[in-house]
């Protein structure tokens, strides 16, 4: 706790004011140092060497209101720096350290064999103290290439294995398209995106660079013809909204609620949406338009009515999951919407091999009971919020 609290900020000094932000950082050191250890333990007694998975971070997840991989990042980086970085610890329990500038370790030395990560461990808390992030990420690096030079080169090889590129919803109806690659393979087309953009530039174009420079992306990736692409959107529509007699907003599936006049935009362009109409008082299914390929129609009402996978938290896309029987189909459950749900892969298999109860209090409502016994209820949103205004 912190010593000072209790004391009105407005009575505090600026002196008193820096040195009660130096309070909250020591304070929150010990937590998260608490914290860690916590984690670990928990860790330490959910294991089991003969599961196929290690479910723990699905209990965290539940009881701290988190997603699965959320948690699972969170349990990770605590097991590991608990196991392998004990001084790394101690120094966020003394406040020589931020969870931020711990975690930055973790992630560095998890590469490494034991000797060599209390090797750079030592070193790198030395000169922690007073240093921002960007300072000890760069000296991670270099103490990790003074250490394990040829461990470093086989890395950077394997590194090239794993190269992605995924989008990420964002808001107001943007996204970021993530491109993970070498940076020698990444940096010429940069080059050649920055080229383009200072070329409009030079011919008057009066628009920002980064603009400039994304509209040459779409250009180089497209062309001039979109209409070789067609894309697919599922959207949720109040029959208001679609009526034009209110500015309810729509919900694009995986991307999030966005307003009339971007489904406009869609239609303007090479794709295809698939309409769900809903009622706009209560947000329930009122219909289901027509996509281009037949669809088991129980499996979508299911889909569309659960939107993601049904364990608390996770935000897997309903599309992307299986249709699981809540009470197997082998023990006389029935092939029903009240018997059915989406699960991902994950979770479908945590419902089989461990200690997990699910059960369908109604469709759509799900209770899950921890191997702890606490349970934690999933309760269908409206696909589009209800308008709750009074009616003209």
């Amino acid at each position: 706790m912190i010593e000072t609290v209790g004391s009105s900020v407005d009575a505090m000094s600026p002196a008193e004011l820096l040195a009660e932000l130096r309070a909250v950082e020591l304070a929150r050191g010990r937590l998260d140092a608490h914290e860690i250890r916590v984690l670990a333990r928990f860790s330490a007694l959910r294991t089991d060497p003969d599961a196929s998975t290690d479910y723990a971070a699905d209990e965290i997840a539940v009881e701290l209101a988190l997603t699965p991989v959320a948690a699972a990042r969170r349990l990770g980086t605590a097991v590991a720096m608990a196991e392998q970085l004990p001084d790394t610890v101690r120094a966020l329990e003394r406040g020589d350290l931020d969870r931020e500038k711990a975690t930055a370790i973790v992630e560095h030395t998890r590469v490494l064999p034991p000797d060599k990560t209390a090797m750079v461990e030592a070193s790198v808390l030395k000169f922690a103290p007073g240093r921002t992030v960007r300072q000890i990420r760069d000296k991670l690096a270099r103490e990790i290439l003074k250490i394990d030079r040829d461990g470093a080169e086989a890395r950077r090889q394997a590194a090239a294995e794993h190269a992605f590129v995924r989008l990420r919803p964002c808001l107001d109806g943007m996204a970021e398209l993530l491109v993970y690659d070498r940076a020698e393979n990444l940096r010429p087309i940069y080059d050649l995106l920055t080229a383009a953009a200072r070329s409009a530039k030079a011919a008057g174009c009066r628009t920002g660079i980064e603009i400039l420079r994304t509209k040459a992306l779409h250009d180089l990736v497209l062309g001039p013809d979109r209409g070789r692409v067609v894309t697919e959107f599922r959207v949720t529509i109040p029959a208001s909204a679609l009526a034009g007699a209110s500015r309810q907003p729509a919900e694009i599936h995986g991307y999030g609620p966005t307003t009339i006049e971007t489904l406009h935009e869609l239609a303007d362009h090479n794709t295809f949406w698939r309409r769900i109409v809903t009622d706009p008082m209560t947000g329930t299914v009122l219909d289901i338009g027509r996509r281009r390929r037949h669809t088991n129609a129980l499996g979508e009402h299911v889909r569309t009515r659960d939107k993601t996978c049904v364990f608390p938290g996770c935000p897997r896309p309903a599309e992307d999951c299986q249709i699981d029987h809540t009470t197997d189909h082998a023990r006389g459950g029935r092939t029903t919407a009240a018997n059915l749900g989406a699960l991902c892969q994950h979770h479908n298999l945590m419902k089989r091999e461990t200690d997990w109860q699910l059960r369908q209090v109604s469709p759509g409502h799900f209770a899950w009971t921890s191997p702890t016994g606490t349970t934690h209820e999933v309760h269908p949103e409206p696909l589009t919020e209800p308008d709750d205004r009074d009616p003209p």
